[in-house]
This record gives structure tokens, sequence and C-alpha cells, in this order.
């Protein structure tokens, strides 16, 4: 008789362990990348320049990160002496992290006073949206209601390209991309806008993309930027980057 309770409470213990346990591993998040976030901090008067920041907590070592960027917008090249990167190997809070970066990068931003055009975010898709094309953005030049501009959609496209030396040693398919209007104006095109030829270091072990964003500004002679999120190999999974590209407009019709 004690032995048939003792079996029987034995029995609801462990149902119960089971039940507790199921239930912290389906609120325990599984091991991924860190997907770095994006803050734009604007143009120059003359449209010259872009800049944004991303910003995170590293994955693996769980050090905190700032990378601010500064973009020539019509060489589509860095400025002498950027990115500006910030990553303290300590537990510092991610806040402390980007003062140090905004602080570094500081003398620029008022040389070129990106916060007196800090641009419009007319279209956002980051990675974590569900259920929108991950390689397509529809949108209007400018956020207004009801609408006072025209729609465009840029389609980017994925391409396998070679490794980059510093991932010849690492096991995976490599990618660059291209970006074309498939509209502009509100009317059809097939205007190549950017094409990579290989893929640069910069952007480390690449293996996947997403038009992420869209940035316009109501500086003339501002480009367009598209942002793009790049999948790159990380510690415990796919780590999530930001990248700019200044994206021209055609004649208006």
């Amino acid at each position: 008789m004690i032995a048939s309770l003792l079996r029987t409470a034995m029995s609801a213990a462990a149902g119960l362990l089971m039940v507790c346990c199921g239930a912290l591993l389906a609120h325990t998040p599984a091991q991924a990348g860190d997907s770095a976030q994006l803050q734009v901090l604007g143009f120059s008067a003359d449209g010259r320049v872009f800049g944004f920041e991303e910003y995170g907590t590293q994955d693996g070592s769980g050090f905190a990160y700032s990378n601010i960027f500064f973009i020539d917008t019509e060489t589509d090249k860095f400025l002498p002496g950027t990115p500006i990167k910030v990553l303290v190997e300590d537990e510092e809070s991610i806040g402390k992290i980007r003062k140090l970066a905004r602080a570094k990068a500081g003398p620029l931003i008022e040389q070129y006073d990106l916060e007196n055009s800090p641009g419009l975010l007319v279209a956002y898709n980051p990675m974590s949206e569900a259920e929108s094309d991950p390689h397509k953005l529809r949108y209007y030049e400018y956020p207004s209601s009801p609408p006072r501009s025209q729609t465009f959609t840029i389609q980017l496209t994925e391409k396998p390209l070679p490794a980059p030396k510093a991932c010849l040693n690492m096991v995976g398919t490599y990618s660059g991309f291209s970006l074309a209007f498939m509209e502009a104006f509100a009317e059809p095109s097939s205007r190549l806008i950017y094409e990579d030829k290989q893929v640069p270091a910069s952007r480390n072990c690449p293996n996947g993309y997403r038009l992420a964003a869209i940035v316009t500004s109501e500086v003339d002679a501002a480009p367009t930027i598209a942002m793009i999120q790049v999948s790159t190999f990380g510690f415990e999974g796919n780590d999530e980057r930001w990248i700019a590209v200044p994206v021209r407009l055609i004649e208006r019709p």
C-alpha cells in the first residue's frame, strides 16, 4: 500500500516537473545572432553627406556596440576616417556605448549639420516583419495624407558570388545583390540602380539581404537612400547589419 502511494506521488511529481520544464522552454528564446538597430542621423544641407548609426549587443560576447557611418552620396564611399565604431569588451550599457560613439562622431555631425535635415523614413521593412516581401518596397516619396507624391517600387535581387578571402575557410554560400526600379513616378520601370560585382570585404561573410528601409529628404539635391540589412554568419546564428545605397531618381516625366 505504502509502495503504491509512493509510486503515485513520484509519477505526479514527474508529470509536474515535465509541465514546468515545458513552460520554461516555451518562454526561453532560441539561440540566434544579433540584429543591429537603425538610427538615421540625416543629410547635409547640399545632400552630399548621409549619416546613420547601427547599434546593438553582440551575440556570444554580450558586448554592446555602436557604429556610425558617414556616406559621400556622390561617390558612394565612406568619408575619410569613418566609419566610427565603438565596442567595449566589458558589460557596459548600450546607452553608454552609444554616447561614446556619438561623442566621437559629434564633430562630423556638426560640421555637416545633419540634425537640421534628419531625413524622412518613408518605408520600413525590418527582419522582424513576418509577412512582407523582403526584397521589394513600394513607397511614396514623401509622408503625407493624402499623398502628395507619386509611387516608386525598388526591387532587390540576390546573386551568388565568390567568398571574400576572409571567409574561405567557412562553410556556406555567399552572395551579393542588385537593386532596380520596377516603378518610378507611378510608371513601370526596369532601371538598374546598383549591382555588386564582388562581395566587399566590409560586409564580412554575407549570406543574404533584405531591402529594409527607404529614406528620402526634403533637401532637393539629396538622393533617396535604400537601407539594406545584410545577414552574415555569426557566433550563434546570422547577424544583421546595415548598409546604405544612394539612389538617384530618374528625370520626372
